[in-house]
Parts: C-alpha cells; sequence; structure tokens
C-alpha cells in the first residue's frame, strides 16, 4: 500500500498538466504563426512587400496576446490558479434539428451556416465552447478570430457603428494595427470568425440596439462568420437569418473523458470515475451530464467516498463541501468568507432568498434585486451585522450557488433554489405550511412535476399529507358526494383530454411517445383540485389497479380525441387547440413536448358520457385512493384532542 501511494505521488509529481498544456500552448501558437499569415493576408489589400510584412509581425503579436488570456482558466477545482484550457476542457456536442454535431472542429458548425447562435442552460459551458472554437481557429482555419463579450456594450453607448468599432478595437488593443481601409476591405472579403458571447448578458435595454447591431453588420460584411452565445431565448425565433443549435448536455462517456482530464486527487478521481461506470451517471443524469454540477458532484464524492443515495442529502453534502472548501487550501493561511457569518447563519439567509425568489418566480437577479432579496432574508434572522455586497462576493465565489453573466445573477442549477426554498419552507409553522403552499398549489397547473415539492415530501411525508394534501382533499370529496363519478364532476375542474406527445433523442437516436391525462379547468380551483389527485398519487406510492387495462383505455381515448382532431382540422374547424410549452428555461432541450387539449365537449360529439367515464375509470381509482388517504389521517385531524401519551405511542 505505501509503495502504491508513493508511486502515486511520485507518478502525480512527474505528470504536471499545466506545464504540458503551456508547451502545447506555446507550440500551438508557434506553429499557427508559421501558417496563419499565409492563410489570411489575401483578405488585405497588399499596396506594397512591406505592409505585408507589417501585418504579419502585428498578426503574430495579436495571436500571441489573445491566446495567452484566452487559454488559462480558473475553475470550480481551482479558484485561485489558473488552468490551461487544455487541461480540463471536453468538447461538448450540439444539436441542430435532429442532427448531432461534434464540436472539436470548428469547421463543423461553420458548414452549418455562417451565422450561428449556440444556445444552453447554465453550466453547460457556452463560454468555454466559444474560447475553444477560437483557439481551434488559431490552429486549423482561414479566419481572423475575433473574441467580443457582448455584455461590453451596456458600458457604452450604441451608435450604428458600434460592433464595427468594437472588432476594430478588440484587434488594434491586442496587437494587430491595421490602418482602416485595410481592415475594411478585409471585412468586406470575409476573413473573420467573430465570436460574441454572453447576449443574454446584455441589459434588457440595449438588447433591441444590439441585436439590430449585429443583424446590420453580419449583413454588410456577410462573407465572415458568425457565432453568438446564450441563453435560450423565444426571441431567437426572429432572428431568422441566424441558425440556432443547442448546446447538448455531456454524454456518459464525454463526462468520463471530463473527469479523466482532471487535475485532482488520483484516487478520488478513480473511485468517482468508477462510481459513473456503474450507474451513478444514469441515476443522477441531470447532473452528471452537466459540467459545472459534474464537478460540484466530484468535489462531493472527494468529502464523503460515497454519492448519497437521497438527492436531498446531495444537495447538503454539496452546499457544505463547498462552504468549507476555502478551508481545505494548502496556504499558509485560511481564507475566510468574507462576510464572516457561520454555517447555519449563512444557510439559513440563502434558504430565505431562495424561499422568496422561488414563489415569486424569480431565478433571475440584478445586483440590486439581489441586495434586496438578501435584505429581506436577513430581517429576522439573528446574526451579526455584514455587508450584503460581501455576501454576494461568497455566493459567487466561494460558496459558488451563484453564477455571474454580465450584469445579472443565477443559480448555479434551478435545483438547489428549489432545494433551499423546500428546506426553509420545512422551517415555517403548520398554518404558514398551508397557507403558502394552498395559494401555490392554486396558481400552478403542474406542481406534481416541480422538484421542490418532491423535496419537501421528502422533507416531511406525514406533515405534508396530513397539513397540506387532506385539506384539498376534503374539498374533493365533498364536490365528489354532490355528483358521483360523472361527467359534472370531471367537468367542475377538468378542461377535457390533453393529449401529450414527447419527441425525443436518446443515444442520437429519434423517439416519440405519448401520454393521456386530464388537464384542469383554467381556473385556480381547476388547478388546486388537479394537482391535489397528482400529489397524493405521486407521493403516496399509488399502485394502477389494472395496468393493462388502464393502458388499453388511455389508448382508445387517444385514439378518439385524436381522430377528432384530424376530422376537425381537415374542415378547417379548429375546435381543439395545440400547445407548445415554452422550453427556454429548460435545462434538456431534447425533450420538445406538443400537447394537444381535446375538449369535453368535443368528445360529447363523438362518444357519450358513459361510455367517456368508462374510458376514464382509470382515473377514478386515482381519486378514490385519496379518499383512502383522507380517511387514514382524517382520525387524528384535531391535534388538540392528542395526549403526550397517544404522540409517543403513535410515532
Amino acid at each position: 500500500m505505501g509503495t502504491e501511494t508513493a508511486l502515486s505521488t511520485e507518478t502525480a509529481n512527474a505528470f504536471n498538466p499545466n506545464k504540458i498544456a503551456a508547451d502545447v500552448t506555446t507550440t500551438l501558437i508557434t506553429e499557427a504563426i508559421k501558417s496563419g499569415w499565409q492563410k489570411v493576408k489575401n483578405f488585405f489589400q497588399d499596396s506594397d512587400a512591406k505592409d505585408s510584412i507589417d501585418y504579419g509581425d502585428a498578426y503574430e503579436d495579436y495571436l500571441q496576446n489573445t491566446v495567452d488570456n484566452i487559454s488559462q482558466i480558473k475553475t470550480l477545482l481551482s479558484p485561485y490558479t489558473p488552468q490551461f484550457f487544455h487541461t480540463f476542457y471536453e468538447c461538448p456536442n450540439v444539436q441542430s434539428q435532429d442532427e448531432i454535431i461534434n464540436t472539436s472542429n470548428t469547421q463543423n458548425l461553420l458548414n452549418i451556416s455562417n451565422r450561428v447562435i449556440i444556445t444552453g442552460a447554465a453550466g453547460l459551458g457556452k463560454t468555454l465552447l466559444l474560447k475553444y472554437l477560437f483557439l481551434d481557429s488559431v490552429e486549423n482555419n482561414n479566419y481572423i478570430p475575433v473574441f467580443i463579450e457582448l455584455r461590453e456594450f451596456n458600458q457604452i453607448e450604441i451608435s450604428e457603428k458600434s460592433l464595427y468599432d468594437m472588432v476594430y478595437r478588440k484587434l488594434s488593443d491586442n496587437g494587430f494595427k491595421l490602418n482602416e481601409e485595410h481592415y475594411a476591405y478585409s471585412l468586406d472579403q470575409g476573413g473573420y470568425l467573430v465570436l460574441m458571447d454572453g447576449f443574454d448578458e446584455v441589459c434588457k435595454e440595449k438588447a433591441e440596439g444590439v441585436f439590430r447591431l449585429i443583424q446590420r453588420f453580419s449583413n454588410k460584411y456577410n462573407k465572415n462568420h458568425f457565432v453568438i452565445s446564450s441563453r435560450p431565448s423565444y426571441h431567437f425565433m426572429g432572428w431568422h437569418n441566424f441558425h440556432e443549435i443547442f448546446l447538448c448536455s455531456l454524454t456518459k462517456e464525454q463526462a468520463l473523458a471530463l473527469i479523466s482530464k482532471t487535475e485532482y486527487d488520483i484516487k478520488t478521481k478513480k473511485s468517482f470515475l468508477y462510481a459513473l461506470k456503474k450507474g451513478l451517471f444514469e441515476q443522477h443524469k441531470s447532473f452528471a451530464s452537466n459540467p459545472l454540477l459534474l464537478t460540484i458532484m466530484l468535489l462531493t464524492f472527494s468529502k464523503y467516498i460515497a454519492f448519497p443515495e437521497n438527492i436531498n442529502d446531495f444537495y447538503d453534502q454539496a452546499f457544505l463541501t463547498l462552504f468549507y472548501r476555502h478551508d481545505d487550501t494548502k496556504d499558509y493561511f485560511t481564507r475566510k468568507l468574507r462576510c464572516h457569518l457561520s454555517y447555519d447563519d449563512f444557510k439559513i439567509i440563502f434558504s430565505r432568498i431562495c424561499f422568496f425568489s422561488y414563489f415569486e418566480e424569480v431565478s433571475k437577479f440584478s445586483e440590486d434585486e439581489l441586495l434586496t432579496y438578501i435584505q429581506r432574508a436577513s430581517k429576522i434572522v439573528n446574526c451579526p451585522s455584514f455587508s450584503s455586497k460581501e455576501f454576494i462576493e461568497d455566493l459567487t465565489s466561494s460558496v459558488c450557488m451563484l453564477i455571474k453573466d454580465g450584469q445579472n445573477y443565477f443559480f448555479i442549477h434551478r435545483s438547489f433554489q428549489e432545494y433551499f426554498a423546500a428546506w426553509y419552507t420545512g422551517k415555517l409553522s403548520d398554518e404558514d405550511q398551508y397557507i403558502v403552499l394552498t395559494d401555490w398549489m392554486h396558481k400552478t397547473s403542474s406542481c406534481a412535476s416541480s422538484e421542490y415539492i418532491k423535496m419537501l415530501f421528502s422533507f416531511q411525508s406525514e406533515k405534508t399529507n396530513k397539513n397540506i394534501l387532506c385539506p384539498g382533499i376534503k374539498k374533493l370529496k365533498e364536490l365528489y358526494d354532490k355528483f358521483g363519478f360523472s361527467y359534472d364532476f370531471l367537468s367542475e375542474y377538468n378542461s377535457g383530454i390533453s393529449i401529450r406527445m414527447i419527441h425525443c433523442i436518446e443515444n442520437g437516436q429519434k423517439t416519440s411517445f405519448y401520454s393521456l391525462g386530464l388537464p384542469p379547468e383554467t381556473t385556480d380551483i381547476g388547478n388546486y383540485l388537479s394537482n391535489i389527485v397528482s400529489l397524493v398519487c405521486t407521493f403516496n406510492n399509488y399502485t394502477i389497479q389494472n395496468h393493462l387495462r388502464e393502458l388499453e383505455a388511455q389508448k382508445s381515448l387517444y385514439n378518439i380525441a385524436k381522430n377528432y382532431i384530424n376530422q376537425v382540422e381537415n374542415g378547417h374547424r379548429r375546435n381543439f387547440r395545440i400547445i407548445y410549452p415554452t422550453i427556454f428555461n429548460s435545462d434538456n432541450r431534447n425533450d420538445i413536448p406538443e400537447i394537444t387539449l381535446c375538449s369535453f365537449a368535443d368528445l360529447h360529439k363523438i362518444v357519450d358520457s358513459k361510455q367517456m367515464l368508462r374510458y376514464l375509470e382509470w382515473y377514478r381509482d386515482r381519486i378514490q385512493f385519496c379518499f383512502c388517504l383522507y380517511e387514514k389521517y382524517a382520525k387524528s385531524a384535531d391535534s388538540n384532542t392528542k395526549t403526550a401519551a397517544y404522540i409517543l405511542a403513535n410515532l
């Protein structure tokens, strides 16, 4: 064992990834400079040989300066010392319509279009991809790459020439001294690959202006190539000249490769890689397929030498690991959090921020908005005074719960907001929980799909059943007692039949499947009662009584509804709606649902009430299951009648 450790240490010391990367980068620059000017000088109008030599030298200086700046990056695992890009980067895939495209060669993207928008969720590595495209272009392509952070437009007055001037300034500030005549000529000839990072980081007031700048510039100089990165937005539907492609999550193979490249403790990496191979990746794919969250998984794994079975435990361990990570550095001093709060105080304030923002449907903050949330969250917390701005610095730099993109802050992953909102909800009184959650279920159409409520139920299943769900079941029972299982009962809070067709890509293959359900009426009570049925069945292990019968009934009703829809569509009578739900804030762009709603009134035209109810017996079973749960808790509904002996006997 001692020998093995000694060998591992010796090997680790001998293999210095940063030194190797520095050598590789130096070689890359040298080789690129040798051939680069020969590739791109045809884009310049050479008045004489001296101009060509001068510009060739300037081009060399430009490459040297920009590659030096772009190729070194601080990471979550190395927050204080920059790492060379090639030591840790794993090229992701992108999706263009149904095609999966590898980004290791920039030309693969340029072949799609000379105007591309790359969209992706937080943590997938949009900025890193553009930096990789820059470095790869230096080495392999016939263009002069220019890297622009679009948030710079937030600090300047926008004019018609702003983008033209910014590209020119990026060249000249980094050593590529051109007279404007040659610069304009090279633009006309198509000499550039303009990489524009973070359109979503442009402030709202200037976004439209920057959009017009990009449109005009790319139209005028349309022989060049333009690549933009951004979080997804419906606004891009109006960018008709740009081809939008979607940054994919990591595949299992890519996740393994990324961890293998990461400079980290060898034994921990080996154990983590083994766990990923043996099922951890599949078990927690939404995390393991995101480069940023995969890194957090590695950090957590290194502290606990395992990955918790309960996902709630992972969030708690991840937060604990990141909070105390500054104490694990090997410097001669200990880095303290800037705000000097204890772990418990920091956690309660952050969880209150998550709680407030979750129920206010806010996941992006300006600095002023975030400061307001911090002040609200710290009002009734009994902790020492602290600086709100230092708290923000700790959230982004030390504990890494937020990411700063330009002027805005985002949660590192939406699930952290949901987890801490649920954790704080559990600290509220029963009455406050009931009021907040009942209001939420009235306003939200599909609570059962919320990770927040799943996490809350994991924290306090008995309390959620009794204090939150049972009052809703009681209202449902009153309605059922009045109408029985009938058309009138269903139509009181359901609008009809929903057919959910989902097209997805799994392992590179396009597949489709459908599911059937009863959507709520577009009223508060409809949302509330539908959510009650869904939540009770989801959280209390409802078992389908007759799976085959339910499947056949759903299939029959699906075919009836679909046939009717096809008939009215052919007759140009659109008495139905097809909804494409917004997917722009989704972490997974591969699953794109199409939902068709067919109302009870329309169904009545082709099937009578008796037959319809027979097809919907599977839904009656779910309602009966809710009533059984209600009976279980009804006996102890009045907590005032309990004695201490009763409570102890029934715990």
